[in-house]
């Protein structure tokens, strides 16, 4: 087996095996969340560069050509799209600005020079860029290609893994044992690449011909863990719903028993009593922030109520997720959300804005509030107010 004939089934491979994984994953997680996006990213961003190598390694110059553009862009959408990810991750109040659409410019600039370039050639040039791609041979137009992955490589992961750094003590002090269990894959992931582009780097340096096909294995092992973890995640989930519902019925079916006749303390006794507890810890959580009102600090964190409460933030955490349904998050926020009700009813009289009425209740900013009002009533505060006056 010659070589071009490796690397055309070794792009052909990983073709069929990153769509069928990123297919799996997004299977498991729903369609949703960030892991979803994960997959996406590196079906998008990578895809469709080994299709070009495939289309150049069958010499199918007449199509690769028009591949060409898209190869040479989407690989500079990769980093821009990790960033989001780590910020869309561990940021609960996330959007997609058009500020943050910037970040795509290398790409869209990228394309439109690349169909400048190659569409301006006479078709006979054209092919003798297909031929010298093929070949190993570096045009000016890779050169430039390959300075700018590099280039966001260096400027993106120092980006990424100082603002990992910043966030770690903000994730700890807010998230859930359980929300830390479905966010820890992330900085994994991100290290994963990482390492990836390191190999890549070191040995396209050695011999650059290993860009036909080795990154294009390397990914192929990095869904393979991002679909493990997701698995992992999933498993563990209904795993954990599985305890609760035996935990539930063994307690029924113990109260049914201790009707007829009473019966010693088993299992399902400290079941029901462990599930009395944690109800009891969540009347007591939304007790205080009902009469003390706490929820207005914009910076209150799961550890500052666990000390004021006495509750371990762990017993917190569990009872919040547990009986009520919900993260700290939620359930901050729709205490947040009810005192801004009152304020909204007499925003006209006393010519309060939403921008007050957001700081007052403890939102960062207006948009903030706005997108959680929505998500948690299901409609505008507009809408909210003329529904509610309509009554």
């Amino acid at each position: 087996m010659g070589y071009s004939e490796f690397v055309l089934i070794v792009n052909v491979a990983s073709v069929i095996i990153l769509l069928v994984m990123a297919l799996l994953l997004c299977l498991a997680a729903r369609f949703k969340g960030e892991s979803s996006y994960a997959a996406m990213i590196i079906v998008v961003s990578t895809v469709p560069v080994y299709i070009y190598n495939v289309c150049r390694s069958l010499e199918m110059y007449e199509v690769a050509i028009y591949f060409a553009p898209i190869a040479f862009s989407v690989n500079l959408t990769l980093m821009p799209l990790l960033w989001l990810l780590v910020q869309r991750g561990f940021n609960p109040y996330f959007r997609l600005t058009p500020l943050r659409l910037l970040h795509f410019l290398p790409a869209v600039l990228s394309l439109i020079l690349f169909c400048v370039s190659i569409f301006s050639l006479p078709q006979s040039q054209r092919y003798d860029f297909m031929i010298n791609e093929n070949m190993g041979d570096d045009t000016w137009l890779g050169d430039v290609n390959y300075s700018m992955v590099l280039l966001q490589l260096v400027c993106y992961f120092y980006a990424i893994f100082r603002h990992l750094r910043r966030v770690k003590h903000f994730v700890r002090s807010h998230y859930s044992a359980a929300e830390l269990q479905r966010k820890v894959w992330i900085p994994r992931f991100i290290g994963l690449f990482a390492a990836m582009f390191v190999v890549v780097i070191v040995c396209y340096a050695l011999w650059p011909r290993t860009d036909a096909w080795l990154l294009q294995l390397l990914t192929v092992i990095i869904m393979g863990y991002l679909l493990y973890a997701e698995l992992a995640i999933a498993l563990e989930r209904h795993s954990n719903d599985t305890v609760m519902t035996t935990v539930a019925a063994e307690a029924e079916a113990e109260f049914i028993a201790t009707e007829v006749k009473p019966q010693p303390q088993s299992e399902a006794d400290n079941g029901k009593e462990e599930m009395q507890k944690l109800e009891q810890y969540a009347r007591q959580v939304e007790e205080y922030l009902r009469t003390s009102e706490v929820y207005v600090n914009p910076n209150l964190s799961l550890k500052d109520v666990a000390t004021a409460t006495g509750i371990s933030s762990k017993n917190l955490s569990k009872s919040i997720n547990a009986t009520l349904g919900k993260n700290f998050f939620d359930l901050v926020n729709g205490f947040r959300v009810e005192k801004s009700k009152i304020l909204l009813l007499e925003k006209k009289e006393k010519g309060y804005t939403l921008e007050t009425i957001a700081e007052m209740c403890g939102f960062n900013s207006q948009v903030t509030y706005c997108n959680v009002f929505k998500k948690i009533i299901g409609m505008t505060t507009n809408q909210w107010i003329k529904l509610f006056k309509d009554k």
